[in-house]
């Protein structure tokens, strides 16, 4: 059997591997992640082989990304895009989540050319702005937590000079009275920066994540973020320059793309254009810097 650690660094050809390996593979990736199907292992392990095919073939188109094993390669694409879009219709996700974002949108005062006034390249993880990748489970729709608590963990090493991991699960319990669902996402990015705005946010370490829905605890009092003193503008949605003048004027900034589908699921490495992973909304990330001179 093949070990967790050997497992989560695999990139091979799966294709040329007999049933009794990809039996075993299964085994080391249910052992990984704390799978335990019952009575549907045999079809998880036929949709798994499937996804290994899928992996086999899109990296041998050498392209600018790698796929490899994740936690959601025992899914079927349609089962991964139910769980990334937590039940809603891609339509209605996509007109909840893009919900007054054109009519408030700005781009920081930049009216100049992108070619001649924008810095060639952007990178806050190397000035030491973003804090260390977060992992925010496989049952838990909280992308949206995770995106804004990342913005404001930039603002803060900005303002402060100190990097502090803030709360996200202090967002999943505390703000559903501005709109957001816990794990079953968020009406609007908005919505949480209003909560933050009114009440601050606490810390990683006092309000630490546990990856689901619970009872508001905010009297930890270990605010990094004190009510009162942030605001947000929303980006124009769709406009690469606009976006491009947001992070390298106001740091990393939290976002909307596309991510059910399967490069997605399956991603390890590298980067996805644009028109290879859809273009309906459907998960929160944070954009952390740019290449303008980079072409994949």
């Amino acid at each position: 059997m093949l070990t967790p650690i050997l497992l989560s660094s695999i990139l091979g050809v799966f294709s040329e591997q007999t049933p009794l390996e990809v039996q075993n593979l299964f085994e080391a990736y249910k052992d990984e992640y704390d799978h335990d199907f019952g009575e549907e292992d045999a079809n998880r392990l036929a949709i798994f082989h499937d996804n290994l095919k899928f992996i086999d073939e899109v990296n041998s188109r050498n392209l600018s990304y790698k796929l490899g094993i994740t936690p959601f390669t025992h899914l079927t694409n349609d089962e991964f895009r139910e769980f990334v879009t937590r039940g809603y219709s891609l339509g209605d996700w996509q007109q909840t989540m893009l919900r007054g974002i054109d009519s408030e949108a700005q781009t920081f005062g930049f009216e100049g050319s992108v070619d001649d006034d924008l810095p060639m390249r952007v990178d806050y993880v190397e000035k030491g702005w973003v804090t260390d990748v977060k992992f925010q489970g496989t049952v838990c729709g909280s992308c949206w937590a995770f995106g804004v608590a990342g913005a404001l963990e930039g603002l803060h090493k900005n303002v402060t000079g100190q990097l502090v991991s803030l709360s996200e699960q202090e967002l999943i319990d505390c703000s559903r009275a501005y709109g957001n669902n816990g794990c079953n996402g968020t009406r609007h990015l908005n919505d949480s920066y209003e909560y933050v705005a009114d009440h601050g946010l606490e810390t990683e370490r006092a309000y630490k994540y546990v990856g689901k829905d619970g009872q508001c605890r905010r009297d930890v009092c270990e605010y990094a973020i004190k009510a009162g003193t942030i605001s947000h503008v929303n980006v124009k949605s769709n406009s690469s320059s606009s976006m491009l003048a947001a992070v390298a004027f106001g740091g990393p900034v939290s976002a909307v793309s596309c991510a059910w589908a399967g490069v997605f699921q399956n991603y390890k490495s590298g980067i996805i254009k644009g028109g290879e992973c859809g273009n309906l909304p459907s998960h929160v990330v944070l954009v952390v810097g740019y290449d303008r001179g980079h072409d994949p």
